[in-house]
């Protein structure tokens, strides 16, 4: 079972009814994400909670965007 960072914990406050994504490299804040650099994400509820399991993207390439955390 993959489990959230306390970053992915902080952000879920962030972004109530929302989802948090786990990414793979370094992206600027203009900058896009490619849907093979996105691990997966967590659904986030009205309170800033993530909920459930981590799901992961299908479109993930690890071998072109390594993740230490996934």
């Amino acid at each position: 079972m993959t489990k959230p960072q306390p970053g992915e914990i902080q952000e879920a406050k962030a972004h109530p009814n929302g989802w948090v994504y786990r990414i793979a490299g370094s992206f600027g804040p203009n900058e896009g994400i490619p849907p093979e650099a996105i691990a997966g994400a967590w659904k986030v509820n009205e309170n800033g909670v993530i909920v459930g399991n981590f799901i992961p993207n299908g479109r993930y390439d690890p071998i072109k965007w390594p993740s230490l955390i996934c």
